[in-house]
C-alpha cells in the first residue's frame, strides 16, 4: 500500500518536472538554481537510506506525455535542457538538518537526467515515426488525388478533343453540303432554262407536226424535267432533313405516263381526225349556203360592197349554230 508520504513525494516530483519544462530562463539566475537544488535535495535526501525517494518511470512518462500533448504546460526539450544544467551545476554543499553530513543527491540527479532523456528520446522517436507514417499517408493521399485529377484532366482532354474533331467534321460536312446545295440550285436553274427553251422551240413548231406528236413530246419533256428537278431537291432534302419521301414523284410520273398512254390510244384510234371530220361535215352546209347566197346576189347584179356584212354575219352565225346543233337534237 502506498503511504501518504510517498504520494506527496511523487506529486512534488511531478511538480518539479513541470516547473523545469516551463521555461528556459528558469535556471538563468544563481538564486533560482540554488532554490531548485534545495528543492531536489528535500525530495531525494533522507537520514535513512531505505527511506530515500526513488522516482518512478511511470511518473516521468506521464509528465512527458502531458507536456507533449499540451504545449501550454511546457516543452520536453526544455525539460531536458534544464536537467542538464542541474546535472552539470549541482555540487553537494548543504548539510542535513542535524548538521552531521553533507547532502549529496548527485546519483539521483544523474539517474533522473538519464531516465528523463531516455523517455524524451523515445517519445521524439515515436512522434517522428508517427509524423513519417502520417506524412506517407498524406503523400499517398496526395498522390491519389493527383492521379485522380490527372485522370479527370485526361478524360476532359479526350472528350474536348473528340468534341473538337466532331465540330471540325461537321464544319467540313457543312461546307460540302453548302457547295452541293449551291451546285444543285445551279443545276435546277439550268434544267428549268433548258426545259423552257426546248418547250419554246416545240411550241413554235406546233403547226408543223401532228397534235399527237406535240402532246407526246411535251409529256416526255415534262417527265424528264420533273424527275431531274425532283432528284435534285430530293438530294437537298436528304442533306438537310435526312428524310426520304419519293411518293410525290411516283404520283406525278404515273399521271404523266397515263396521259402519254392516253395520247397513244388517241393516236391509234384517230380521235383528232374523227373530230375534224365531224366539224367539217357540220361546216359544209354553211359553206354551201354562203356560196349559194353569193351566187344569187351576183346574178341580181348587186354589188358586193352593198351587202350588209353585219346583218349577214348574224344571220349566217344563227344558221350555222342551228346546223351544228341539229344532229345532237335528233
Amino acid at each position: 500500500m502506498i503511504s501518504p508520504t510517498e504520494i506527496q513525494q511523487r506529486k512534488e516530483f511531478c511538480d518539479i518536472l513541470f516547473s523545469l519544462a516551463d521555461s528556459q530562463e528558469l535556471l538563468q539566475e544563481v538564486p533560482d538554481r540554488i532554490k531548485m537544488y534545495k528543492r531536489l535535495e528535500a525530495l531525494y535526501d533522507s537520514d535513512q537510506p531505505e527511506k530515500q525517494f526513488r522516482h518512478f518511470y511511470s511518473d516521468i512518462f506521464s509528465v512527458l506525455t502531458q507536456i507533449q500533448q499540451n504545449p501550454d504546460r511546457g516543452d520536453i526539450n526544455i525539460l531536458g535542457q534544464n536537467l542538464d544544467v542541474i546535472r552539470k551545476g549541482y555540487q553537494p554543499r548543504n548539510k542535513s538538518l542535524d548538521g552531521t553530513r553533507i547532502i549529496d543527491i548527485s546519483d539521483s540527479i544523474r539517474k533522473l537526467y538519464d531516465h528523463v532523456n531516455l523517455d524524451i528520446a523515445r517519445i521524439s522517436y515515436s512522434d517522428a515515426a508517427d509524423r513519417k507514417i502520417s506524412g506517407e499517408s498524406s503523400l499517398e493521399n496526395l498522390q491519389a488525388e493527383i492521379r485522380s485529377v490527372q485522370s479527370e484532366l485526361k478524360d476532359n482532354y479526350n472528350a474536348t478533343k473528340k468534341n473538337m474533331a466532331e465540330v471540325e467534321e461537321k464544319l467540313e460536312n457543312s461546307q460540302k453540303e453548302y457547295i452541293a446545295i449551291l451546285g444543285i440550285f445551279a443545276a435546277v436553274v439550268l434544267a428549268f432554262t433548258g426545259g423552257i427553251a426546248f418547250s419554246t422551240s416545240v411550241l413554235n413548231n406546233i403547226a408543223k407536226v401532228s397534235v399527237y406528236r406535240t402532246i407526246a413530246v411535251s409529256l416526255v419533256i415534262g417527265l424528264v424535267l420533273l424527275n431531274i428537278v425532283f432528284g435534285l431537291f430530293y438530294y437537298i432534302n436528304s442533306l438537310v432533313n435526312k428524310e426520304k419521301k419519293i411518293k410525290p414523284l411516283i404520283v406525278s410520273d404515273v399521271m404523266i405516263l397515263m396521259l402519254l398512254v392516253a395520247t397513244v390510244f388517241a393516236w391509234s384510234f384517230g380521235c383528232v381526225e374523227d373530230r375534224n371530220k365531224r366539224i367539217n361535215d357540220r361546216m359544209n352546209p354553211i359553206t354551201e349556203y354562203y356560196e349559194e347566197e353569193s351566187k344569187e346576189r351576183t346574178e341580181r347584179d348587186v354589188p358586193v360592197k352593198e351587202i350588209r356584212p353585219a346583218a349577214f354575219s348574224i344571220e349566217a352565225a344563227g344558221r350555222m349554230f342551228f346546223i351544228i346543233l341539229q344532229p345532237s337534237l335528233q
